[in-house]
């Protein structure tokens, strides 16, 4: 009868608890279909959920009421907040940052253009210049060249017609002094021819001498034959070639003062011109000169101005690399930052829900935490 009863009140004991445990998953489904159930599930599988959940369960089984595990959720999503605002604030600046530098690097690119837009300018000026100053001074020494070969030639003919002068100078003088040398012989003869009929000894022989002594002149004197001539002529027709042989000797020793005028005149117009063209190649070489130093100041300014262009060249350059690392690098900070927003978001969500779900469906966030064996 004891064990009759016994069997009694634990077949009583075993349908209880089967009622309760029956209760119980019932309750379990109503709490796995709530659809809080599912945002736990998803909530969970975030890094930052899951904590959040562990110290959610940690307060509920401390004994913790809602409001104290509500206010603790509100904190940790100030906290997330706070540190988007200063993200927020961080991103603002680094992203001006990146505007400035973006606007300097612009800057210095274009600056680098109208370097070397400017260098180009005036290079392409140069060059024209350094062309011009070459050919210049190619022209003035073709100049001053050919007033060298008018100077040697001038010299050269005037050494020429100096000796040609001395040589007609000569000449003359020869035979003005063959004049002077004669002449008198040939009154000497006319006196003799005028006394000549009286046939004395003494004016024979005197004539004869006279004779000699105009032989002696020279077998080439021209003039000899004259008197061989004159010798046998008449008084009168003497005299007349004495007249005229005068008059020859006047007219060469006037040809000599001419001649000789017109060297020292011919000296004075070749000196002139020899002076008029040792200035004006003085002059020339004096511009040459000036257009050469011209030459040079202007190629070393070119070289200067490409010096210029290959530095602004390489400002172009390295201005370019700069921007586009530059904007690699902010562009990487703006994706980070976004990314960190749109994570730093989610948590914030997560905590917002899990705030919700406290609030309103604690027994659905106990359910979970049991099932999930959180702790």
């Amino acid at each position: 009868m004891k064990t009759l009863l016994l069997f009694v009140i634990f077949l009583g004991i075993r349908a209880v608890r089967r009622k309760d445990e029956e209760q119980f998953q019932a309750n379990q489904e109503i709490l796995h279909n709530d659809p809080s159930f599912d945002d736990l599930e998803e909530i969970v599988e975030n890094p930052l959920g899951a904590k959040v959940l562990q110290t959610v369960a940690l307060q509920i089984k401390s004994g913790e009421g809602i409001d104290s595990i509500v206010s603790l959720l509100t904190n940790l999503k100030s906290d997330l907040e706070g540190k988007q605002i200063q993200q927020d604030g961080s991103n603002a600046a680094i992203q001006s940052q990146c505007k400035s530098d973006m606007d300097s690097y612009s800057q210095r690119i274009q600056l680098a253009v109208n370097e070397i837009n400017d260098v180009e300018f005036k290079v392409g000026r140069l060059e024209s210049d350094i062309e011009d100053y070459t050919s210049e001074l190619e022209l003035k020494q073709s100049q001053i060249d050919t007033f060298q070969g008018a100077e040697n030639s001038l010299r050269d003919l005037r050494l020429k017609q100096s000796a040609n002068y001395n040589k007609r100078l000569g000449q003359l003088k020869e035979m003005i002094n063959a004049f002077q040398v004669m002449l008198p012989k040939m009154h000497e003869l006319y006196d003799q021819v005028q006394s000549r009929d009286a046939e004395s000894f003494i004016q024979e022989e005197a004539f004869a001498n006279s004779f000699v002594q105009l032989a002696n002149n020279g077998p080439s004197n021209p003039i000899l034959a004259l008197v061989q001539v004159t010798s046998m002529m008449e008084p009168r027709s003497i005299q007349t070639i004495i007249e005229k042989m005068e008059v020859v000797r006047d007219s060469l020793i006037t040809s000599v003062d001419e001649e000789t005028a017109l060297e020292e005149q011919a000296i004075r117009d070749n000196d002139v011109t020899l002076n008029e063209i040792f200035n004006a190649m003085q002059a020339l070489t004096r511009e040459k000169a000036a257009d050469d130093e011209s030459l040079q100041d202007t190629i070393r300014t070119r070289d200067q101005q490409q010096k210029r262009g290959s530095d602004a060249q390489a400002e172009f350059v390295a201005s370019k690399a700069g921007m586009k690392q530059r904007r690699g690098q902010c562009q990487e900070l703006l994706v980070q930052y976004q990314q960190n927003t749109i994570q730093r978001s989610r948590e914030i969500e997560i905590i917002k829900k899990v705030q919700i779900i406290i609030q309103t469906k604690l027994n659905v966030v106990k359910s979970f935490i049991q099932e999930q064996q959180i702790s």
